[in-house]
């Protein structure tokens, strides 16, 4: 088991622990109940740690309680190798800064990031929202008077909301702010050439789930699957559209990492990151000269990154 990384603080260390284990008590196993009280701290060998109510006094040092609420989405097992295929630049930009950059959702190619369906799905999302937005609505014309309102007063003010609603979802994808890895045992000839624009001069890097939740310097973030749905029924109006992505991508076997920050009009957040925490190995892209990979080793010895270059093996020749 990884020591939560010591450059951060302990509130930090905490929440990376929480991420980690959310779900579950990682003493008993136990599967946690919605509104149950989690308590986080330091264990006596050191290693930062959450605890059920039955389990809490196997921390050594309580520093905080968390209320457990479940995810729609699922957290991996903290073992899970994550990849993340680069061009060889955004590399270098890594190890000179330190941080990891977040992409704003709105800013992905994909433009149904964020989305709750098809367009011509609108009726059948007005109609899953109309339920909760007319009880808001009949409270609002209470509040302005109207005691007994008109249902013509109601569905003027229900168009109103649920077009408000609406614009509000599309706005919120600029809320989030996203870095997105892959999920596989082993390298990905697929991944390869989807993210390295010069195949010859491309790296891979390999983490784990633990690896990069323990790396992110910085607390309130999310870690998670995504899941990949036809669309064929829109989303329901409290489901999360950024943990969801079309069938088509499914092949992407994405894991993504999510900050939520109002009222940032930044394109993107950079996150300090502990690389020698996140980084596990380097990969080198497959048919990569030997100039290259000498090069990838000489700058990480330069940021003073000792961690192990494999060659990717998709293009060794094969036997008959």
């Amino acid at each position: 088991m990884l020591q939560p990384s010591t450059l951060f603080t302990e509130e930090i260390r905490i929440y990376q622990e929480h991420i980690l284990n959310y779900g579950y008590c990682p003493f008993c196993n136990r599967n946690l109940a919605q509104g149950e009280n989690v308590y986080a701290g330091e264990r006596a060998d050191g290693y930062i740690s959450v605890a059920c109510e039955s389990c809490k006094d196997m921390i050594s040092t309580y520093v905080k309680k968390i209320v457990y609420h479940p995810k729609e989405y699922d957290v991996p097992n903290r073992n899970v190798p994550l990849w993340r295929y680069q061009d060889f630049p955004k590399f270098v930009s890594l190890l000179d800064c330190g941080e990891l950059f977040f992409t704003r959702a709105d800013k992905f190619e994909d433009v149904f990031e964020g989305a709750r369906g098809f367009n011509f799905q609108k009726e059948a999302i007005y109609d899953k929202l109309k339920p909760s937005l007319t009880l808001k609505v009949k409270s609002q014309l209470r509040a302005a008077g109207i005691e007994n309102p008109t249902d013509d007063e109601v569905d003027k003010k229900l168009i109103e909301e649920t077009e408000a609603l609406l614009e509000t979802q599309w706005k919120k994808r600029k809320e989030y702010f996203v870095s997105c890895w892959h999920a596989n045992e082993r390298e990905s000839e697929a991944m390869w050439k989807l993210y390295i624009t010069a195949k010859k001069q491309g790296i891979a890097i390999q983490t784990t789930m633990e690896r990069l939740c323990y790396s992110i310097g910085k607390s309130g973030f999310e870690v998670g699957k995504v899941k990949y749905i036809s669309y064929d029924v829109p989303l329901e109006s409290d489901a999360e559209p950024i943990w969801y992505k079309r069938t088509a991508f499914s092949h992407e076997n994405e894991v993504r990492a999510i900050f939520r920050e109002v009222g940032n009009c930044l394109e993107g957040m950079s996150v300090r990151m502990d690389l020698n925490m996140l980084i596990e190995r380097v990969y080198i892209s497959p048919s990569a000269p030997s100039w290259f990979a000498e090069l990838v080793k000489r700058v990480m010895n330069k940021y003073g990154l000792n961690k192990p270059v494999e060659y990717s093996r998709l293009d060794e020749k094969p036997i008959y």
